[in-house]
This record gives structure tokens, C-alpha cells and sequence, in this order.
């Protein structure tokens, strides 16, 4: 599967698959980090909705937020 392939089959995963997505690829990143791969692990089974980032505080936290434009 080319890298357009896989660009282009990500937009029909729904929002809880592209997350799941994303923290593979940032898992992969730092697969050599053991402590790192602990910690992403332990996030993203948190089932506390109390310490999830929103969508709009990720995009502020990245400048990809509207009010900056």
C-alpha cells in the first residue's frame, strides 16, 4: 500500500480510529523509549473522560486553531 493509499483510505475512519491511528504512528516515533511506550499506553487506555484532550485543545496547543488566522 502506497503512502497515498493510506492517506487516502484515513478518511473514511471514524474519529475514534483516526486517534487510535495517531497514537500508533506517535508510538512509532518512539518505539526505542520504553518509559515513553509505558506512558502512551497507560493515556490512551485512561477511561477517565475528565483527563482526555479535546479536540479544540489539541488544535489550540498546536496553533491549528482558528482565532490565531
Amino acid at each position: 500500500m502506497s503512502f497515498e493509499q493510506i492517506k487516502a483510505e484515513s478518511v473514511a475512519l471514524t474519529p475514534q480510529q483516526r486517534r487510535e491511528l495517531i497514537g500508533h504512528l506517535l508510538a512509532l516515533g518512539r518505539k526505542g523509549d520504553p518509559e515513553f511506550q509505558r506512558k502512551l499506553a497507560a493515556r490512551m487506555d485512561d477511561k477517565n473522560p475528565a483527563r482526555w484532550v479535546s479536540e479544540e485543545d489539541l488544535d489550540r496547543a498546536l496553533g491549528l486553531d482558528q482565532a490565531g488566522v
